[in-house]
């Protein structure tokens, strides 16, 4: 028994001082009223206004005017009007209420705060300052202990270097790390990120982002299901899913995992990657390969695109097979390496490296260098054959239109009466030949330096004779659709 009245006695709510006391006896309640510079306290906690009512036999405390409440010497509480429980060590302040502790300071019209546990809430809307960030919120939670912030509805954070709007956000002081929940965009003059869920430390810039996550950089777009990004360091990550468009090149890249720097203006994207090149005229390119890079223009250097291993192409008027690929924007170039293979119309087309320019989003012309070779299929087993050590050739609507083999060149093409009804086979040999093309087809050949021709009957050749050296047919490998 005297344990408990001690215990009582001890979170009773004391009076230091005020200019004038009344006592108040109404029913079996003992009411004091304070009025003038009212200072009260209960263990840690002082309290302060211009007049208070204190329920003696509740423990309860109406203040009013200037109330201001000391807890700890760590937390400090203003306002208008304090309803306190001595009993339980929770307090609601209404009116102009601001409070500040060691990180931040909060000014809301209505909180609830319990003293005990260093929580707080508000429901009526709130802002909260610490240091450059300014956050505001329809409902917040305050967990003193644990120096965070829950805040919900119309939830604003502002920063000199970006906004914050979010649904749903947790905010630890001390981390100077927002967490977000639900949809959630982040501005600043370089970039917007869009996403539901991740989290972002406001003094590394440093933020991680999930489901339907977007960043809008540098008229750049990156998504994917989760990205890591790094604002100072201009560094973006992202894993699954992967989609970055580059408006400027009028291109899309996907993948599995991708690395984009806005330092070195370059984006790497791999696992099973492609790009989407947007041409001219409603037309696609579509590219797939295990790595894909874009580099953008950055000083004297040029932009490009560049594809590694298992380079496969698709266009509705080419394919392509190749091991590795490079794309000058500016000089509409596409360089392919290892074992390139392109086709165009009826034309296998193939050389150690083929170069082809691209003009108004159609093939234009092209250069192959070392071992060139074009077939075309004839009927049955048959098939016209162009060799020589490099060729250039220009194109129409994306068909043969002119070829120039400059070295060691041969050519075996079959000679025919009519559409059906073949003539014989040509055998040349002649170290530079010119032809000219008709829808595909040899129309016109010129054989400039020394020729060796031979029409022969076309059963007089044996088989193996009529397939130049290096001969080989890929159409198996030729890219039927995207």
């Amino acid at each position: 028994m005297c344990l408990q009245v001690l215990a009582q006695t001890k979170n009773k709510v004391e009076i230091l001082a005020a200019q004038n006391f009344e006592f108040i006896k109404t029913g079996d309640k003992n009411i004091s009223k304070l009025i003038g510079n009212v200072q009260l306290k209960q263990q840690n906690t002082l309290m302060y206004c211009d007049s208070a009512l204190i329920y003696e036999s509740e423990n309860v405390v109406e203040a009013f005017s200037h109330v201001k409440i000391n807890h700890n010497d760590s937390v400090t509480i203003t306002g208008d009007y304090l309803l306190y429980d001595g009993n339980t060590k929770k307090a609601l302040i209404k009116g102009n209420v601001v409070l500040v502790d060691k990180e931040m300071t909060l000014t809301t019209e209505q909180l609830d705060y319990d003293l005990a546990n260093q929580f707080g809430y508000y429901d009526l809307g709130g802002k909260i300052v610490s240091k450059e960030n300014v956050l505001t919120s329809r409902i917040g939670y305050y967990y003193a202990r644990k120096n965070e912030f829950f805040f919900k509805q119309k939830v604003y954070l502002n920063n000199p270097n970006y906004v914050m709007v979010s649904d749903t956000l947790l905010y630890h002081t001390l981390k100077k790390t927002a967490y977000f929940f639900g949809s959630t965009q982040i501005t600043s003059d370089k970039d917007k990120i869009i996403c539901e869920n991740g989290w972002y430390n406001t003094q590394t810039d440093q933020s991680q982002f999930s489901k339907n996550a977007i960043i809008f950089t540098d008229r750049k777009m990156l998504k994917a299901d989760s990205l890591f990004y790094d604002r100072k360091a201009k560094l973006g990550k992202a894993f699954r899913r992967i989609h970055v468009y580059d408006s400027v090149q009028k291109l899309h890249l996907f993948g599995n995992t991708g690395i984009s720097n806005g330092r070195t203006k370059i984006t790497y994207v791999n696992g099973e990657s492609y790009a989407l090149k947007l041409m001219e005229k409603g037309d696609s390119l579509f590219l797939f390969s295990d790595t894909l890079l874009v580099a953008e223009k950055l000083g004297m250097q040029k932009q490009l695109f560049k594809a590694y291993h298992q380079v496969r192409i698709f266009k509705s008027d080419m394919q392509a097979v190749c091991d590795s690929l490079v794309y000058i924007q500016e000089d509409s170039l596409m360089q392919l390496f290892k074992a390139p293979v392109m086709w165009s119309g009826v034309n296998q087309i193939t050389s150690d490296t083929i170069l082809f320019y691209i003009n108004n989003g159609k093939l234009d012309s092209f250069n192959l260098l070392n071992n060139a070779m074009i077939i075309s299929k004839e009927k049955g087993a048959h098939y016209n054959q162009i060799k020589g050590k490099n060729m250039s050739g220009a194109m129409d609507s994306s068909q043969l239109k002119d070829l120039l083999v400059f070295g060691n060149g041969q050519s075996i093409f079959y000679a025919k009466e009519d559409s059906l009804h073949y003539i014989g086979v040509n055998v040349i040999d002649c170290s530079e030949m010119n032809f000219e093309f008709m829808k595909g087809q040899i129309h016109k050949a010129t054989f400039i330096s020394s020729p060796d021709a031979t029409l022969y009957p076309l059963d007089e050749l044996k088989p193996e004779e009529l397939r130049l050296k290096g001969f080989k047919w890929r159409e198996a490998l030729r890219p039927k659709r995207f």
